[in-house]
This record gives structure tokens, C-alpha cells and sequence, in this order.
């Protein structure tokens, strides 16, 4: 999984954030997370682990 967080200001962090379809905008460090913790989420399995989905290149014991 590759993500990538552009910043337009740094107090607070503004920015987008680049690792699914669309880039996300942020604002705050609470955002920031926020919109991390989704991104994340969305490459967990049923069970709630990183699976070899989100990066197939490694296997299955990911």
C-alpha cells in the first residue's frame, strides 16, 4: 500500500492524502488520523488484519 500526504500548511496540517480513488482532504492532526485510519481500514479482512490484499506482492503471511 503506498499513501501519500500532500501538505499545504503545517500549522495545523492541511493537506490531501493520496491512497485510494480519490485524494482526501484533511484538516487538524484529528483529521489527518481520521482520514488515515479510513484508508487503512478499507484494506482489512472480515477478521480485521492486514491481508495479503493490501499487499499482494508479499504472499499470504502478511
Amino acid at each position: 500500500m503506498r499513501i501519500e500526504i500532500e501538505l499545504d500548511g503545517t500549522d495545523p496540517p492541511v493537506g490531501r492524502v493520496s491512497g485510494r480513488d480519490q485524494p482526501l482532504p484533511f484538516s487538524g492532526w484529528i483529521d489527518l488520523l481520521a482520514v488515515l485510519s479510513d484508508i487503512i481500514e478499507t484494506t482489512r479482512d472480515e477478521d480485521g488484519d492486514l491481508g495479503a490484499r493490501a499487499q499482494p506482492e508479499l504472499g499470504e503471511d502478511v
